[in-house]
């Protein structure tokens, strides 16, 4: 079974629905248009079948059960999810809008919890953190992530991590964390940009106030209004 369907197929399952569409309305163009339906048809059967599909299914209709209170199926929704692939992007996507149901939520992350044991991987403990963090019992996140080795934790992982010590005040390994994933070059995409502005930030807590700005400047440099940057330094250069 196809674990992941690739983004390439994608455009060439639409581009089958548009050789089908006009294939079949056109006159002397219906042979085409088959071709275009028979090829769309059959990668939209391997997207469907493909671990990835299934697991980003999964985890979005967990929410479903969330907002009714279902707590048992929307964990066992989590846990199909986990088991079939790991998928750090949707779980970030999934965890970015906000849940009404906060008793619920705080069920499920305490249930996903208690289920570590039987469960342990670094993606199964991003999850579990990712439900902590949502449902605001952050305490419990930093042993989580930090259990993890330094080679299997990804970007996500100490984006979130680092985070949370920043929440706790504990700069000093916020920092230390962070700067697993410091790129030596200006941030590009959003997990380096939170990484870089996360030490930024920190340094000024810390009062070290030259190397925060040296960090929010290459913030700066590619995305001025991620986290207010510009304004931050901005400020900093009026108060000296």
């Amino acid at each position: 079974m196809l674990k992941r369907f690739p983004k390439i197929l994608l455009s060439i399952m639409t581009i089958g629905y548009i050789f089908a569409f006009f294939g079949l309305i056109t006159p002397g163009m219906f042979l085409y248009g088959l071709i275009g339906l028979a090829v769309g048809g059959t990668l939209t059967i391997l997207n469907v079948t493909s671990s990835e599909y299934r697991a980003t299914k999964a985890l979005n209709t967990s929410r479903k059960f969330i907002e009714k209170e279902n707590v048992e199926k929307a964990v066992s929704m989590v846990l199909a999810s986990v088991s079939l692939y790991n998928n750090e992007e949707t779980a970030y996507t999934f965890f970015s809008k906000p849940f009404k149901n906060k008793k619920a939520l705080n069920g499920v992350a305490k249930k996903l919890y208690s289920l570590l044991k039987d469960n342990d991987t670094p993606y199964f403990r991003y999850v579990v953190s990712c439900f902590l963090y949502a449902a605001g019992d952050v305490k419990k996140i930093v042993p989580l992530l930090e259990e993890i080795p330094e080679e299997k934790r990804t970007i996500k992982m100490a984006r979130l991590l680092g985070s949370v010590l920043v929440d706790l005040q504990d700069f000093d390994r916020a920092v230390e964390v962070f700067k697993e994933f410091d790129p030596p070059y200006i941030p590009i995409i959003e997990d380096e940009l939170a990484i870089v502005y996360g030490i930024g930030v920190s340094y000024l807590a810390m009062g070290n106030k030259e190397k925060g700005i040296e960090y929010l400047t290459r913030v700066e440099a590619r995305s001025p209004r991620f986290g207010n940057v510009a304004k931050i330094l901005d400020e900093l250069e009026k108060s000296e």
